[in-house]
């Protein structure tokens, strides 16, 4: 079982329906066409989904940034939506 870590040292368990949601929450925000979410949110959630399958803990900013890095080559303006999303909720650039 993969743990997460997250920002205030907290840890929780891996779900990767959490991952699932945002992908498609940001992709949503970005106006995309709800085909092209589905599409998107399965080939980016995949990636993340395997990489923390395989650690014993994960970050949750390695999780983020993996996401992030991902959306920037595929979809830029999901990764703008949730730029802006953390931005307006939590501070983070």
């Amino acid at each position: 079982m993969t743990t997460v870590v997250k920002r205030d040292s907290s840890k929780e368990k891996f779900e990767e329906r959490k991952i699932r949601r945002s992908i498609e929450a940001a992709a949503r925000d970005a106006k995309l066409p709800e085909d092209k979410v589905k599409r998107l949110e399965e080939n980016v959630a995949r990636n993340i989904i395997d990489y923390a399958r395989k650690e014993k803990e994960i970050r949750s900013a390695t999780i983020r940034e993996n996401i992030l890095n991902k959306l920037d080559v595929t979809a830029p303006e999901v990764s703008r939506a949730w730029r802006d999303f953390d931005r307006r909720t939590k501070g983070l650039t």
